[in-house]
């Protein structure tokens, strides 16, 4: 089967599982995993549902969630498409009732991003997209469009910000105002659709963003990872280190690489 159809099928797929995250929204039961992080029921349940439907359909794909057995340990992935997902990206929120929550999921090929499917639970909508076939917002598709000039910039961070980072925010906060939305996912799709101006972060994994890097390079956002860019995906472990990356329209991405003191930026 083609691109298409698992095109087709992954939003299928996402769409499915709308209801299961809307009845355990604030009520699902919760516990802290092995790195820190909460999970609750909720995740694991959405997680086995998309991987039961996306197994069925497509056996010889890849099939990655950060919900694996951390004891499993990295593995190679070698398949033409590999599947990365998020079931419920801002589990915080999500336990305590704060609509802030995305499903985010990822279709990759030969380890590339090519599609993307978040969907946002505040706003009730499904965001999916990818390079070549346009931006989507459930059935509406949306012009790729560079944040319009304001006086008030806004840049997504999730915290808490290692020290080290403390001038980092003092220049920030000079020339933008601060967002925490909670959901890296969200982060990074408002940025790709033009709605705030730049994402910065420390902390994020892979599958926080791969679904909304598909959406980046649909509309010329424009990325710098800091350290190793996890593209193309050739190794999945559920214990993987952070990828600190910028994410910003193409000049606000320049002017904050040349003048904000970002440890670790080449």
């Amino acid at each position: 089967m083609d691109l298409t159809e698992r095109i087709r099928t992954g939003r299928a797929v996402v769409t499915a599982q709308i209801e299961l995250l809307l009845e355990g929204f604030g009520e699902s039961v919760s516990h802290w995993k092995h790195d820190g992080t909460r999970v609750t029921e909720i995740d694991l349940r959405i997680s086995e549902r998309v991987f039961a439907a996306l197994g069925a359909a497509f056996p010889d794909d890849d099939l990655c969630s950060e919900e694996g057995d951390p004891a499993a340990g990295p593995r190679s992935l070698e398949s033409r498409y590999c599947w990365i997902l998020d079931p419920v990206d801002g589990t915080n929120n999500f336990a305590i009732g704060i609509p802030m929550v995305a499903i985010s999921l990822a279709l990759l090929e030969d380890g590339e991003p090519v599609y993307g499917f978040v969907y946002d639970l505040g706003g009730r909508r499904l965001h999916h997209g990818g390079p070549g076939r346009g931006l989507w917002v459930d059935d509406q598709r949306i012009e790729p469009g560079i944040p319009e000039e304001r006086d008030a910039r806004i840049v997504a961070l999730h915290s808490p910000i290692d020290g080290r980072h403390l001038p980092l925010l003092k220049a920030i906060l000079r020339k933008f105002k601060i967002r925490a939305y909670g959901s890296g996912a969200l982060h990074l799709t408002h940025v790709a659709y033009g709605r705030i101006d730049a994402c910065l972060d420390f902390t994020i994994k892979v599958w926080d963003i791969a679904a909304a890097v598909a959406f980046c390079r649909e509309s010329g956002t424009a990325i710098t990872f800091f350290q190793n860019n996890p593209f193309p995906v050739r190794r999945f472990d559920v214990r993987m280190r952070p990828t600190p990356y910028l994410a910003a329209s193409p000049a606000i991405h320049q002017e904050m690489l040349r003048d904000m003191p970002i440890p670790g930026k080449k």
